[in-house]
């Protein structure tokens, strides 16, 4: 049964509940897409996963059969999904994508990067933004893939508490070892401040989604990692 379209006003909660449902989507198509949308593999199946993207491999000629993993893939399936969510609940809401911020900032030539007050620095960009049916921005997600340097998390954190809001850091890996979760952590949590981050592995004993939130999220198969 379809939900009641949204004309009033969400709450920050609520919208938090919607993005959980829709990257949760997200996670459940990605792990289909790469079991079956594999351009490296001669067993693809392109009919099962629910999704028409396919992750690419690299060059057939110099690294056969390995394929890519980038926040690109996930960032096309969460819009799919998104856009899919609004059709099935009549939710009344829309997105950006490589949003310039409100805020300038310097990321280079600094010590740390840092927001500027006096409008110096340069625009940065969010991967998504959602917005309400008058155009007010009310969630700002980032995307990442692999286990990047510090600076890489420093810069997303950074840009996403100075703009405030609601806030995701959505991180895709495609496998994990015993301590890949705590050099993640180690350097995300400095730099958290209130955004959520999520984190979902693909393709190892470490399957599923780990997460940590100012509040805990009552999703099945996501693991708090605090």
């Amino acid at each position: 049964m379809k939900q009641l379209l949204l004309r009033t006003p969400m709450n920050s909660n609520e919208v938090k509940e919607r993005i959980i449902e829709i990257l949760d989507r997200t996670f459940k198509v990605i792990d289909l897409c790469y079991r079956f949308n594999d351009e490296s593999s001669s067993a693809a199946d392109f009919s099962k996963a629910g999704t028409r993207l396919i992750f690419p491999c690299y060059s057939r000629q110099f690294r056969p059969r390995e394929r890519r993993i980038s926040e690109q893939e996930l960032r096309f399936v969460f819009i799919e999904q998104f856009i899919q969510y609004c059709k099935e609940t009549d939710l009344d809401a829309y997105y950006s994508v490589e949003t310039p911020t409100e805020w300038k900032y310097r990321f280079s030539g600094e010590s740390m990067p840092r927001k500027t007050e006096d409008g110096t620095g340069q625009s940065a960009m969010i991967d998504v933004c959602i917005h309400n049916n008058r155009g007010e921005r009310i969630c700002l997600i980032e995307f990442k893939a692999g286990n990047p340097a510090e600076f890489s998390y420093e810069k997303d954190l950074v840009k996403l508490s100075a703009e405030g809001g609601l806030c995701f850091l959505v991180q895709l890996l495609e496998s994990q070892r015993s301590n890949t979760m705590k050099s993640i952590l180690s350097k995300v949590t400095p730099y958290l401040g209130g955004t959520n981050f999520l984190c979902h592995t693909i393709d190892s004993q470490y399957h599923g989604t780990f997460y940590t939130s100012k509040e805990i999220i009552e999703k099945d198969g996501w693991k708090h990692l605090f």
